[in-house]
């Protein structure tokens, strides 16, 4: 693992270089992952989320959006988690921030929190946006998320990257997709035994859009007119997407 960090840091001290005329997002995540105490449902769990979000209004010091993660196709003995929250700011540093901004004053709400889940693993993630999703993001909105685990094949490295999305975007762009995609990359609280690179996200609008896009995959595989991938990834699992709190980062 240790070695995994310093990879990491100098993967994200080269991407100054490597896409130094093109805009590329690096964003901060926080991702926990959550199980339900025993009689408790989503409700309750909403219920101590409203009340968070109504604290952030008044006390978050820096924009900070939220989406609930709850599994549609997945298998529990990988992943056993009822949900999974996701947090982003547009820094580390404002994820940290966040996290003193709701320490300061809200011990009341952190007590239901604990009440209503069981949340075994927290950490903080580095968000890398490889396409930007052409829709909006529209507060309380529903999307749905598909994710897997990913490893840059042998030979290849972050000096890769930057053709290949390219390449990627134009062979979407082809196909219509108008969701996002990005790239997770794991830090502070992920498990030592982290055995990828990062995990790799991307959007759809819902389920249909979802099978449509693996039908096209399995068709673009029999004609040999997929491009080529630069990583290894493992079984896709998809999310119902549900945003909590909806505040971006200002422009400019």
């Amino acid at each position: 693992m240790k070695i995994k960090l310093l990879l990491l840091t100098i993967l994200f001290a080269g991407f100054n270089v490597i896409y130094a005329d093109d805009h590329i997002e690096i964003s901060g995540m926080e991702a926990i992952q959550c199980s339900l105490e025993e009689g408790k449902d989503m409700d309750d769990v909403m219920k101590v989320i409203s009340e968070w979000n109504d604290y952030g209004d008044d006390n978050f010091g820096a924009p900070y959006s939220a989406w609930i993660l709850t599994p549609i196709f997945r298998s529990n003995s990988d992943f056993g988690n009822d949900f999974i929250f996701l947090g982003f700011s547009d820094s580390l540093a404002n994820v940290g921030r966040a996290q003193d901004d709701f320490q300061r004053g809200a011990a009341k709400i952190g007590e239901k929190w604990e009440k209503v889940t069981n949340c075994d693993s927290q950490s903080m993630n580095i968000n890398v946006e490889v396409r930007a999703p052409q829709n909006e993001w529209v507060e309380g909105g529903v999307n749905y998320t598909s994710v897997q685990s990913c490893s840059l094949k042998e030979g290849k490295s972050n000096s890769d990257f930057k053709d290949n999305d390219n390449t990627w975007n134009e062979y979407l762009d082809a196909g219509g997709f108008k969701g996002g995609v990005w790239r997770w990359w794991p830090e502070t609280g992920s498990s030592i035994d982290t055995d990828f690179d990062y995990l790799l996200a991307a959007s759809f609008s819902s389920v249909e859009e979802y099978g449509a896009a693996r039908d096209n995959r399995l068709q673009a595989m029999m004609l040999g007119t997929r491009p080529e991938e630069i990583h290894d990834c493992n079984m896709p699992r998809l999310y119902k997407s549900t945003n909590i709190r909806l505040n971006l980062p200002s422009e400019g």
